[in-house]
């Protein structure tokens, strides 16, 4: 028996390019049986990526909680989001258990994984990504105004977030980066040795705390920008008294508390909308239950 589909998805958001240039440059290397025993490959959001913006009417990647997919609502990126469930879900026409979502950043992510909340098997690919690769892990848990998010509909499903990168911008050094990953995600065989020599019971995790928006006066207008100090510093320690923003008076705005963070996402373009300047985590080391690994192997061979 053959290991249960992954679903890879590019262009869920439609500004992010090089995704869907890596997907197509990767599935020229690949022969026909390949592509219908092991992989699908589709694009989240056609509409945003034929007009070159990140979504028509809604974030796609926040349209998939239970009740948007169960609603009646008619928007764009809600019916794609019920149509992608009902094609390509766990019981859907085509059936994949494994969704990968490929991003871009304009932030210094790096190569990078998120996970949403602490679904085992989520965890257990996380592991074996960041075994072999040693991409850092954000897990985004506890924040009641981001939910949707794609991943989240599939029995596993990871976030792969690549940059920094411009919107619209294609780098070749930044669809290498993808073609890596979709290169390991094409030998992947659940149930091999190979592969179950690259799981790792313990795993870097960097939480989740709070997002940060930027300083803004009573008008909503931002009153500072990021601290040149903090730019290109994502997964960087901060502590107090360390430099956050810069004001129009060329005052700097240090970071106050007490407990040592991690921003991520620093100045994330496609965040500004969202009231987010960065978004502050803390490292947690997590030991994955040997069992979770042995049910993450036997459901997806």
């Amino acid at each position: 028996m053959s290991p249960k589909k992954i679903l890879i998805i590019s262009g869920t958001h439609g500004n992010e390019i090089n995704p869907i240039w890596a997907v197509d440059q990767f599935n020229k290397t690949l022969v026909e049986g390949f592509k219908s025993n092991s992989l699908s490959f589709i694009q989240g959001n056609p509409k945003a990526i034929r007009k070159g913006s990140r979504y028509i009417d809604f974030d796609l990647n926040r349209s998939f909680n239970k009740k948007l997919i169960a609603s009646k609502n008619q928007t764009y990126e809600v019916s794609r989001a019920q149509a992608l469930v009902r094609e390509y879900g766990p019981h859907g026409l085509y059936p994949c258990h494994i969704a990968v979502d490929l991003h871009t950043t304009t932030s210094a992510m790096g190569t990078s994984i998120v996970v949403y909340g602490r679904r085992k098997f989520d965890l257990c690919l996380a592991s074996i990504l960041q075994n072999k690769f040693g991409c850092p892990i954000y897990l985004h848990e506890k924040d009641q105004n981001q939910t949707g998010f794609l991943v989240e509909a599939w029995p596993c499903g990871i976030v792969i977030e690549v940059g920094p990168v411009a919107q619209n911008y294609y780098d070749p050094e930044i669809v290498d980066r993808f073609l890596i990953i979709l290169k390991f995600l094409h030998n992947i065989h659940f149930n091999s040795e190979n592969i179950c020599s690259l799981s790792s019971s313990e795993i870097t995790l960097f939480v989740h705390q709070r997002s940060l928006d930027y300083p803004k006066d009573k008008e909503s207008n931002i009153t500072a920008l990021i601290h040149p100090k903090r730019i290109g510093q994502d997964w960087k320690l901060v502590k107090k008294g360390d430099p956050l923003f810069l004001n129009l008076n060329n005052e700097t705005i240090n970071y106050q508390e007490t407990d040592d963070v991690y921003p991520v996402f620093i100045g994330e373009s496609a965040y500004k909308e969202k009231n987010i300047a960065m978004s502050f985590t803390k490292k947690e080391k997590f030991k994955i239950p040997e069992i979770w690994f042995t049910s993450f192997f036997d459901y997806f061979r």
